[in-house]
């Protein structure tokens, strides 16, 4: 009988990095907006803005990552983008004690950690079925989705906690710190990496400049072909209009302005849904058996919208806290059950020399749309107010589950 795939050591070792990196990530997820708010006197537009720079590494990099990850080693990918990620969020509380902290420098490190980090998840997913092999890639994936849980619970409380003590920006040190451990920790793993496949003979220099646009291509053609990917690529995207992009564009200013929670209570409203999305990833492969991938989807897309309608109601509540805590509870179950299923479907689906492309141009697709979705919720709540925006943007997610029904009824995650 084969050991369980937390056992072997070398998933063991990139799984802990991903892990370390991910609980300071969400460090600076709630310090840089709060950075923004509470240092900066950010407007509804500029957090708008802000949303927007965080997100726009999809549009810039989103399939360019695939080319990356299936063009070079993913292990040393891995190695680079921590030790750049280390540099740019480390500029925050340079320029910080410096006084020379700007609302501009907070949208270029929004958007360059941003890319690293897609750059980063491409090249992890991607590495997976080579690292654990391909039967248990279903399994892998409910035990990283299962640790993702973990650091939702972990990360955002601890967040708050430093913010509390020690102001946003200096909190953010924390995040660096986090992936050197990643970089270490990458650094001992060892995988067998094939090289990539030989590039048409031709023309050297065309050949060149011809092969990551054909690479690009190559990965967009297999995911708008097959009908699976393409309904989940429709659904993801609708959704993050809405929810990533105009809802979490306005989520810490909401927060911390109209509903006057602290940097400890925003945390805890952050970390809420961790223990739920643990119990959501227990569950969720035998969900995705027992519906197949699009009533998972639709079902989780309809539960979301659930979830989002606790937002703008918080405003009305006779406890705003109480309110936000229970939709991140159904937020978390909804997410992971949706996540862990979609994710082993795609991965299971996909030759391994378009990992990195497939992966990519899926999360292209339904992340693109996210900075669009940012400046729409901060201009709109600008002119027309938070609370009113909110409830546009859930009646958006409660929409994105049609796009879902795309998906045949025989699919599911393997």
């Amino acid at each position: 009988m084969a050991r369980p795939v937390w056992r072997d050591p070398e998933f063991a070792k990139l799984w802990a990095g991903s892990v370390v990196s991910s609980v300071g990530s969400a460090i600076t997820t709630l310090a840089l907006p709060l950075t923004a708010v509470r240092l900066l006197d950010a407007t509804p537009a500029q957090m708008g803005v802000l949303g927007a720079a965080d997100t726009a590494a999809f549009l810039v990099f989103g399939l360019a990552a695939g080319v990356i990850a299936d063009r070079a080693r993913r292990r040393t990918i891995l190695l680079a983008t921590s030790l750049l990620s280390v540099l740019v969020v480390a500029t925050v509380p340079l320029a910080h004690a410096l006084g020379a902290l700007r609302i501009e420098q907070l949208y270029a490190v929004a958007f360059l950690g941003a890319s690293l980090v897609l750059i980063d998840q491409v090249a992890f997913q991607a590495v997976l079925p080579r690292l654990v092999g391909r039967d248990r890639v279903l399994e892998t994936i409910t035990l990283v989705r299962g640790g993702d849980s973990v650091t939702a619970i972990a990360g955002p409380g601890l967040a708050g906690l430093l913010v509390q003590l020690l102001t946003a920006p200096i909190a953010i040190v924390a995040d660096a710190l986090s992936f050197v451990a990643q970089f270490v920790l990458t650094l001992l793993v060892r995988v067998d990496e094939p090289a990539a496949p030989p590039r048409a003979a031709g023309n050297p220099m065309a050949s060149r400049l011809a092969a990551p646009l054909r690479d690009v291509v190559e990965g967009l053609r297999f995911v708008l072909a097959e009908p699976s990917l393409r309904g989940l690529a429709l659904g993801g995207a609708t959704h993050n209009f809405f929810s990533n992009g105009a809802l979490v564009a306005l989520y810490v200013l909401y927060l911390s302005g109209p509903l006057a929670l602290g940097p400890v209570q925003i945390g805890l409203v952050f970390a809420a849904g961790g223990p739920a999305a643990l119990l959501g990833s227990i569950v969720a492969g035998r969900y995705g058996r027992r519906f197949g991938m699009r009533g998972t989807l639709v079902h989780t897309q309809l539960l979301t919208g659930v979830a989002r309608s606790f937002v703008p109601l918080a405003a009305v509540s006779p406890s705003p806290f109480a309110a936000l805590v229970a939709g991140e509870c159904v937020l978390g179950i909804a997410r992971s059950i949706a996540n862990v299923n979609q994710l082993s479907m795609r991965l299971a689906l996909t030759p391994d020399h378009l990992q990195g492309r497939m992966t990519a141009s899926v999360r292209f697709l339904m992340w693109a749309v996210v900075p669009f979705g940012a400046l729409a919720g901060g201009f709109a709540a600008q002119r027309y107010g938070i609370v009113p925006t909110l409830v546009v943007a859930v009646a958006g997610t409660f929409i994105s589950s049609l796009g879902y029904l795309l998906i045949p009824h025989e699919s599911r995650a393997t």
